[in-house]
Order: C-alpha cells, then sequence, then structure tokens
C-alpha cells in the first residue's frame, strides 16, 4: 500500500497543463475521467492530494518548461538534491511518449508515467496511490456539475501522418485518425447547451478530416453541420494546413456568420528549397498566398495567423529575406515563429548546414519585431469601431472586464479590456455583464496586441 494513501472522502486531483490547445483536450479527458471515477479535480495544486502534469515535448524548450513544471509539483526548491516529496506526482502526456524508457530512471521521485490519452492507466494509477474510491463518492461524481467555459476545444482528430523533418508529433502522437463525425456533433451540441458560446476546431490538421474513415467525409461537411446548431455563437478553426485553404472552405466560411472569419495557417517557411527540406510541399506558399486574396475578397474582415521556423538548417541570408517579404505583402495580423530547433530522433537534425544557435535565435527575433510591427499597426484599425465581445473575467486590480472578440482566439491573441462608463462602480460592472455574456463594445485605444473599450451606452 502506497505512503500516499489517505481517506478518499476528500481526494483531490490537481491537473498542471503545459502546451498547445490539444493538451487542453487531453486534460479535459482526463478530468472527465478521474471524475467518472469519483475524484475531484481541481487546477490549484495546493488544493490537491495528487497531481498531473500533463506535459508538452514537441522541442526542446517545450521539454524543458516541462521538466520545470514536474519538480515544482514535486517540491524542488533549487535543485533535484533538494526535492522535498509531498502529494504524488503523477507525469502524463507527450514526454512521457517520447521519453518513456528514461524517465523513471532519470525522475524516480514520480510516482506513474501515463501516455498521451491512457486516461484508463491513469485512474488506475491514482487507485494505486489514494486508494479505490467509496460508493457514496462515485455517486456523488455523478451529479457535480462541470464549470462552463465561456469556450471548448472541439478536437475532431488526433494524431499526423505528415513526414515534416523537423517534427516529432507524429512519433508522439501517432498517425491520423479522425472522430466520427456523430460523434463531434452529439459532443458539440452537449458543450453548446450547457452554455458554452465558442467552439474551437483543432486537429493537427484539420483540412485532413474525414478522409481515413469507414465512412469517408470532409472538413466541409462537417463544418456546416456544426454552424447550423442553434446555440452556436461562435465556430474557429485551428491549425489548417496550407494546401487546406481551399475554395469550398473559403465558401462555407463566408456563407456561415457562425464560422469566424479567422484563419490559423502554420506555413513555417517560403522558400520552395527550405519547404522541400521540411518535408513540406515547396510551392506552399505561392498556392497559399494565391487563395489567401481569395479569401480576403470574400471576407474582409478575415484576420490570418501563421506560424514560421527561423534558422532552418541551410537557410540563406537571401531565403530568411523572402521570408520577410512574404510577412510584409500578407499583413498577417499574427505570427508565431520559433527558433529551429534540432529535435532527436528527427531528419533535419541530421542535415548539414546546421546554423549556429545565436543566429537561429537571431533570425527569430527579427521576424518577431517584423510581425510584431505589422500586427500592432493593423490593430489600429479597430479604433472607435464597434466590436461584439465575449466575456470571459474580469481584472479586479485594473478595474476591467477581460473580452475576447472574434478575431481573438484564447490565450495567443490579445483581448479586450472593457472599463466601466461614468457613474458606473466596478461591481456593477461585473454584475451586469458576467463571464460568457456577449456585449457591444466601441474600443477606444490599441495597446500592442489589446485593444481598451467600453460599453456601447444604448444598447
Amino acid at each position: 500500500m502506497s505512503d500516499f494513501l489517505k481517506s478518499y472522502e476528500t481526494s483531490t486531483v490537481a491537473f498542471v497543463t503545459l502546451g498547445c490547445p490539444k493538451n487542453e483536450v487531453d486534460t479535459d479527458l482526463m478530468c472527465s475521467a478521474c471524475e467518472v471515477a469519483g475524484y475531484y479535480t481541481t487546477e490549484q495544486i495546493q488544493d490537491a492530494d495528487a497531481i498531473v502534469v500533463n506535459t508538452c515535448s514537441f522541442i526542446q524548450e517545450a521539454t524543458e518548461a516541462s521538466i520545470e513544471a514536474i519538480f515544482d509539483a514535486l517540491g524542488t526548491i533549487d535543485d533535484r538534491d533538494s526535492v522535498q516529496l509531498g502529494v504524488p506526482v503523477i507525469v502524463a502526456g507527450c514526454m512521457v511518449n517520447r521519453y518513456s524508457d528514461d524517465l523513471a530512471e532519470q525522475m524516480p521521485e514520480v510516482a506513474a508515467f501515463v501516455k498521451v490519452g491512457d486516461t484508463q492507466e491513469l485512474v488506475q494509477a491514482l487507485h494505486n496511490l489514494l486508494g479505490e474510491p467509496s460508493p457514496e463518492n462515485l455517486s456523488d461524481a455523478k451529479h457535480r456539475a462541470k464549470k462552463v467555459r465561456s469556450y471548448e476545444y472541439l478536437r475532431i482528430a488526433d494524431g499526423c501522418n505528415r513526414k515534416c523533418t523537423f517534427c516529432t508529433i507524429p512519433s508522439i502522437r501517432g498517425p491520423y485518425t479522425s472522430r466520427e463525425p456523430a460523434d463531434i456533433l452529439n459532443q458539440a451540441q452537449k458543450l453548446l447547451i450547457a452554455g458554452t458560446r465558442e467552439l474551437i476546431v483543432i486537429a493537427q490538421d484539420i483540412g485532413r478530416y474525414g478522409k481515413d474513415l469507414a465512412v469517408p467525409t470532409n472538413l466541409i461537411s462537417l463544418l456546416s453541420s456544426l454552424a447550423e446548431i442553434p446555440q452556436l455563437k461562435r465556430l474557429r478553426l485551428m491549425y489548417l494546413q496550407p494546401e487546406g485553404l481551399s475554395d469550398e472552405l473559403i465558401g462555407v466560411m463566408a456563407k456561415h456568420p457562425a464560422i469566424v472569419p479567422y484563419l490559423e495557417v502554420p506555413l513555417q517557411h517560403v522558400a520552395p528549397r527550405i519547404l522541400k527540406a521540411m518535408g513540406r510541399n515547396p510551392k506552399d506558399a505561392g498556392n497559399f498566398e494565391y487563395q489567401l486574396a481569395k479569401a480576403r475578397r470574400m471576407m474582409p474582415n478575415l484576420t490570418v495567423r501563421t506560424t514560421l521556423i527561423a534558422g532552418f538548417p541551410g537557410e540563406t541570408g537571401e531565403e530568411f529575406d523572402q521570408l520577410c517579404d512574404f510577412i510584409v505583402r500578407n499583413d498577417f495580423d499574427y505570427v508565431g515563429v520559433f527558433p529551429y530547433s534540432p529535435e532527436e530522433g528527427t531528419l533535419a537534425a541530421e542535415l548539414p548546414d546546421q546554423l549556429d544557435q545565436e543566429v537561429r535565435i537571431g533570425r527569430a527575433q527579427q521576424i518577431r519585431d517584423l510581425a510584431d510591427s505589422i500586427g500592432w499597426e493593423r490593430m489600429q484599425r479597430y479604433l472607435d469601431t464597434s466590436l461584439e465581445v465575449l466575456i470571459e473575467g474580469h481584472d479586479a486590480e485594473e478595474q476591467v472586464l477581460l473580452g475576447r472578440s472574434a478575431f481573438q482566439a484564447p490565450d495567443i491573441d490579445g483581448i479586450v479590456r472593457i472599463a466601466a462608463t461614468p457613474g458606473e462602480s466596478f461591481d456593477d460592472l461585473i454584475a451586469a455583464n458576467p463571464p460568457n455574456s456577449m456585449i457591444e463594445v466601441i474600443v477606444q485605444d490599441a495597446i500592442l496586441y489589446d485593444l481598451e473599450a467600453n460599453i456601447v451606452t444604448d444598447r
């Protein structure tokens, strides 16, 4: 019996999540499995009887952040010699899939390791550590209400079949596997009926959705069905690979008001030789630029985010300049940029002409500065305009409501800060505009990627 065994009446499991939205989906699934098993779940580790760290490991920087989070959870003060064991810590997710053979030896303080998606193993590990639930707690679990968020991620597929030479994700998450459309629609309806306002469609490549199913379907059909659900206010698309920006997708986005005019397309690079070395289509950038012009004609208020890698092996100064010119020419609203990271087990790590880390970081920073100058300027176009904002909470210190417009994805694109009108108290502002409400505001100022606004008073 574990040293951690205790009375199950108060057993609570805390979750710490690192990485991308796909990891947030995994955490939600683990939370649900724990709650069905009779556990309480929380994000507050100080309240926990066990802690689950859901790790990210797609690049070295993410792995390092995951390791830091694990030892924070374990109670590390300065270094590994000062570990002070408290509650049991379970490490889950991508890092376990990638380094499973080594982790147990390198982290003996960790109570258990659980691979991506293995909720049954997680529950069994908790049973071993905390004891099995009482019948009373199992009964109580059926009546616990899940907190309704303003948005939820709707994962339509997992895994990836691409052969990008820099990427570890296929080896971590396995082959591309679509969910059945009926399952997705059922989940969407439940979330929306519960009160969620925005659904965010995600996968490693949403454009490939449905082709692998026994009865093949496609993204266009799925989006058309989702957009017809009456309670849906916003449907956002994320992780669309360049070839997925088809005429059909542009058409369905323009047709359905619920689908927000927002595209997240990870280009990675634009120089044909570099794209080929990356294992991607050398024509991606040219094709995307052509389709983007079409999309903007049909949706003039389209918001576009991309992700780029700077300093890939062999990248010349001329090819880096091509990348910068492409950013300027296409007026991206948001750009995520990473210095190339040579990852163990990837083909790119074995390529010749690896650039010095200083060069890679320097080029990434140049892109960051260039993209920010464009993005900040584009935010100015919202000054003195009215926006519909989805309220997510408030900042008591700044005395403002916090919300997002249709062109702001959660956590990555900035927020709208909404002040009280003259004569209105902050308490009244909060009471009249609770989380998950949608209100109309007038933008007063743009500060970097954030907006400051006031509520329209004649509503």
